[in-house]
């Protein structure tokens, strides 16, 4: 008989590190699957200046804050429990886990869940960061859609800066690119094609952003003409918003996301890894797909060896 969720926290199943709707999302599968699950939120969301989540499905237009909310409700209704708090540190094994928090506490659990999200990088230019979520974003899939037929911008100054300047046409009426003071680091070709596709490149470094409410009025560039463009991209990278995946020795890429195979599992036997932490896209639906494909996974590997009847035993 599987172990039903339990008010003590000896020897939980799983603990989740992260409260995004990649944990959530796992949080409740494995409740529902009969689990004993805590998750640990730091209370700091990737996505807590967007005012909107775009495309989740039959909740259109629902706020960051509304769709944690629901999820962690129903989480909390199936018996997973949540709580606010920082996971400072993970030793052990599987199996054998002990989960550390910034409050002293530790708690023991057979399996790991990470799924902490990213944090973008966001340049320091006076104005930005009010904007943020508002008028300035940094997902063009969550973003650019709702943008049809407005004037854009982007800022950076490389390859990946050029990319997301022309995938933006696809809804954008007019985009130029802000290299902020920075020479661009293109290569003939890639400006020929920014120039054929009226991409304006624009590399004076860019003095502030004017803005009411988190609405850009104008982006101001040093020694230079006020831009008149309500809407502005900053594609600057991102990076873990935690170190634990590296401190755990789970493998990762040249961007920082922690790699995973079937069933989000890492390189870790033990350790598993869910939503943006895990690379691309990043996106709440995805999130949220990753955190029950790991909920499964998990269940699976806890089953007793004999379930499996000859066939190999999953991570």
């Amino acid at each position: 008989m599987i172990r039903r969720p339990r008010d003590d926290d000896s020897d939980l199943d799983t603990v989740i590190v992260g409260g995004g709707p990649a944990g959530l999302t796992a949080a409740l599968w494995l409740a529902h699957l009969g689990r004993s699950v805590r998750l640990f939120d730091a209370g700091r969301p990737r996505n807590l200046p967007a005012r909107r989540i775009h495309g989740f499905p039959g909740l259109p237009e629902i706020s960051p804050a509304e769709l944690h909310a629901r999820i962690a409700d129903h989480a909390r209704r199936a018996g997973a429990r949540i709580d606010l708090g920082v996971v400072c540190a993970i030793h052990g094994e599987k199996d054998d886990f002990a989960v550390e928090t910034a409050h002293g506490e530790v708690v023991a659990a057979r399996r790991i869940l990470l799924a902490y999200g990213c944090s973008d990088r966001l340049p320091e230019i006076p104005g930005l960061r009010e904007a943020f979520g508002t008028s300035v974003f940094h997902c063009p899939d969550c973003d650019g859609p709702t943008l049809r037929g407005e004037d854009v911008a982007v800022i950076g100054h490389d390859h990946r800066a050029a990319e997301l300047a022309l995938y933006l046409l696809s809804w954008s009426r007019r985009v130029t690119l802000l290299t902020d003071g920075h020479a661009p680091d293109l290569d003939a070709p890639v400006l020929a094609l920014l120039h054929r596709c009226r991409v304006a490149v624009r590399t004076k470094r860019i003095a502030r952003i004017v803005q009411h409410h988190g609405r850009i009025r104008y982006i101001e560039l040093a020694d230079g003409p006020r831009l008149a463009i309500p809407f502005l991209f900053v594609h600057l990278g991102s990076s873990p918003a935690s170190d634990l995946g590296v401190r755990l020795g789970c493998e990762s890429n040249v961007s920082g996301s922690i790699l995973t195979r079937d069933g989000q599992q890492t390189s870790v036997p033990g350790i598993y890894a869910a939503g943006d932490l895990s690379g691309h896209p990043h996106l709440a639906v995805s999130a949220a797909a990753d955190g029950a494909r790991a909920a499964l996974a998990i269940h699976r590997s806890l089953l007793p060896p004999e379930f499996e009847l000859g066939r190999a035993r999953r991570p």
